[in-house]
């Protein structure tokens, strides 16, 4: 009989323990552990990252080009647009609603102290907020659907004018030049979430943890 193989599941649980543990070990060693964060961890975590990013885009393009081809009658895919626009407002608001009721609960972020946190700079966040409060945020918002450059809007990685063009493309395109690509895409997605354990799970909770010295605070320091 061949080996039982581990699930991706597993795999990922598995990473965040090696994660929290590494984290641990590190708050007792800190003259190492700049080392492995620069030179370990955070290269893991970022190559993780990249390769979700890198294939996000053809992805969604790919889906939503087969699926709107697949659909062909005009009137069906407006009754499935809004079918998701209605599952994605209940989803939305259980996931606010179990977020806040977690947040609460656990309250993260208690007893660590603020002072020995680094700072940043914020002044985009308030200009980009300042832009949205404007009077003409909601046309600006629609006419920002309509990319003016597709290929920009993907470089830039830009979701909505992405979308947009992605579901006026399936309008009109054949189905299975697109339907190869998502495949194609998925596959690499499944190549990606094989190193997720490491990439993401272990090196990004190793990095929480020694970062925010919570078992250090829990089990004193060495």
């Amino acid at each position: 009989m061949g080996k039982a193989k581990l699930s991706l599941a597993w795999q990922i649980v598995i990473g965040l323990a090696l994660g929290i543990a590494v984290g641990a070990v590190l708050n007792h060693f800190s003259a190492e552990k700049a080392w492995w964060i620069a030179n370990v961890l955070q290269p893991a975590g970022d190559i993780f990252i990249r390769l979700i990013k890198m294939i996000v885009v053809p992805i969604v393009i790919s889906s939503l080009v087969v699926g709107i081809a697949g659909v062909g009658d005009a009137k069906k895919l407006g009754r499935i647009g809004l079918k998701t626009i209605i599952y994605f407002e209940i989803v939305t608001t259980v996931a606010i609603v179990v977020g806040l009721l977690l947040a609460n609960l656990f309250q993260p972020g208690t007893g660590i102290d603020m002072s020995t946190l680094g700072t940043v700079d914020i002044s985009q966040y308030q200009k980009t907020t300042q832009e949205v409060q404007h009077d003409h945020a909601f046309i600006a918002t629609i006419l920002n659907l309509i990319p003016s450059n597709v290929f920009a809007a993907i470089a830039r990685g830009e979701m909505l004018p992405i979308i947009f063009f992605s579901v006026m493309f399936g309008q009109t395109s054949a189905s299975s030049l697109f339907s190869s690509m998502n495949s194609c895409m998925f596959s690499g997605t499944s190549s990606s979430e094989k190193i997720a354990w490491a990439g993401h799970s272990g090196s990004h909770r190793a990095q929480s943890m020694h970062s925010s010295g919570w078992m250090t605070r829990k089990l004193g320091p060495s």
